[in-house]
């Protein structure tokens, strides 16, 4: 393994990016780029995904619904194993959603806490997710519930 490409500030970059990704609503090819192609999931509140496809159904569908998202990561703690890495993180999560006929969007406000297992892409050997899980959404005081 090329420890160049696989360590605790390349890994740390990966998270930071992603988020980075998240808040421009940047394209799934860009964000698919984040991801492990092969025995990839994610765990979140509404469903698990387990493929590529799945990922992309589910991006294009939050992208739909959010917007004016801010992602402020707060923890970030990194443990490499060999070939495999697991972070555990805590994020504040801002977005606004509309649903109409509202007169108004209303303001989302999460901490999420998540654990994520990076891995080396076997291409490029640059840190890609293989498994996303959020434990839990905890909601701030005054944000609409999810």
């Amino acid at each position: 393994m090329n420890d160049q490409y696989f360590n605790e500030h390349t890994i740390r970059e990966l998270v930071l990016n992603w988020y980075r990704l998240l808040d421009v609503h940047a394209p799934f090819e860009d964000v698919q780029s984040s991801l492990a192609q092969q025995d990839l999931e994610f765990r979140l509140p509404e469903t698990t995904l387990r493929t590529m496809e799945d990922f992309r159904t589910w991006y294009e569908d939050v992208l739909r619904i959010f917007f004016d998202e801010v992602h402020e990561v707060k923890t970030l703690d990194v443990a490499i194993d060999g070939s495999r890495a697991a972070v555990s993180l805590m994020v504040n999560w801002k977005a606004s959603r509309w649903h109409p006929p509202a007169p108004r969007s209303e303001r989302l406000d999460f901490d999420a806490y998540q654990r994520w297992t990076v891995i080396p892409d076997p291409q490029s050997g640059k840190p890609v997710v293989s498994q996303y899980i959020v434990d839990r959404l905890e909601p701030m005081r005054g944000s609409p519930p999810l």
